[in-house]
Parts: C-alpha cells; sequence; structure tokens
C-alpha cells in the first residue's frame, strides 16, 4: 500500500468519528466478524484438525509416489533398452535362421534326389528280373505250345499217311525188338 491509497481510507476513519462513531458503522463490524471468522476458522483447522499435517503428509506421500514413478521409469527404460538391443539381434537371428534353413532345405533336397535315383534304380532293375521271367515263362510256354503244335501236326501227318499195312508192320518191328530186348 503506498501513501496514496491509505490516504483516502485514514479520510473516511476521521468522517466516521466525527459523525458519530465508528462502532456504528455497519461495515466495520462485518470486517471485523469476517477477521474473528478466519482466525477461529485457521485456529481449528491447525491445532484441531491438524490440517498443515495433513497436508504435509499428502506431500510427503506425493513425493514417495513420484520418487516411486521415477524408479519405475528408470526400471521401464532399463527394459526398453534391453528389448530394443534384443530387436537388433533378433534381425540377425532371423537372417541366420533363414540362412540355416536354406542349407537344411538344399541338403535335403539333394538326399531326396539321390534317394529317387536310387528308388529308380531299384525300380529298373525289379523291372528287368520281372522281364527276363516273363520272357523265361513266355519262351517255356512257347516250347510247349510248339511240342504239343509239333506232336498234333506229326499225328496228323502219321495218322494220314500211315497205311494199315505200315501200322502191322511196325508193330510187328516192335515186337520183334521186344524179344530181342528179352533174350
Amino acid at each position: 500500500m503506498t501513501v496514496d491509497s491509505i490516504l483516502p481510507m485514514a479520510l473516511l476513519f476521521q468522517h466516521e468519528a466525527e459523525s458519530g462513531g465508528l462502532l456504528k458503522n455497519p461495515d466495520l463490524w462485518r470486517v471485523v466478524n469476517l477477521l474473528v471468522f478466519v482466525a477461529i476458522l485457521v485456529y481449528i483447522l491447525r491445532n484441531k484438525i491438524g490440517i498443515g499435517k495433513l497436508f504435509d503428509n499428502r506431500a510427503s506421500s506425493i513425493r514417495q509416489q513420484l520418487e516411486q514413478a521415477k524408479r519405475d521409469k528408470h526400471e521401464a527404460e532399463q527394459r526398453l533398452a534391453g528389448l530394443e538391443a534384443r530387436l537388433e539381434k533378433l534381425d540377425s537371428e532371423v537372417a541366420d535362421i533363414k540362412a540355416e534353413a536354406e542349407r537344411d532345405a538344399t541338403r535335403e533336397s539333394e538326399r531326396l534326389r539321390e534317394m529317387a535315383g536310387a528308388d529308380a534304380e531299384k525300380v529298373r532293375q525289379m523291372a528287368r528280373r520281372e522281364i527276363e521271367g516273363a520272357m523265361k515263362a513266355a519262351r517255356t510256354e512257347l516250347r510247349t505250345f510248339v511240342a504239343e503244335k509239333s506232336v498234333e501236326l506229326a499225328e496228323t501227318i502219321i495218322r494220314r499217311e500211315i497205311t494199315p499195312q505200315d501200322n502191322s508192320r511196325m508193330l510187328t518191328k516192335y515186337v520183334e525188338d521186344l524179344r530181342e530186348v528179352q533174350k
């Protein structure tokens, strides 16, 4: 407050004192009542309720929470750094795994080709054996067929060309041959 602002107030109080009383002024009593009320309220809040302690406790709690938040933030930053490092390594690990998988696929492909070649050779050999067996069976069957047809043809020729005289002559010769064998 400056002197210029205090002067009108002093003039007001002087005017009130001359007019009959400062004690009869209702505005003054309102101010006094307000000051008493504020003083009692401050006394009750400080001494009886302990508002200062409440605020101090609350401030202490907030400080502790801030410190815990700082620790949690620091721990989270460390985890993030670890995860970022793992993520950087992950790219190289993925590349290594991919390269290993390609090598494995190449080896497996080669192995399968070799197995397929070996299986194909086995099939060829088995087919050759089956063909040879089938040819032997066919030859045997053909020989049997030719023999049967030869016998049939010979019988037909013999029946057609042997006369009853030739038949009796052969029979006589056979009987003579048997006699000679018995002797």
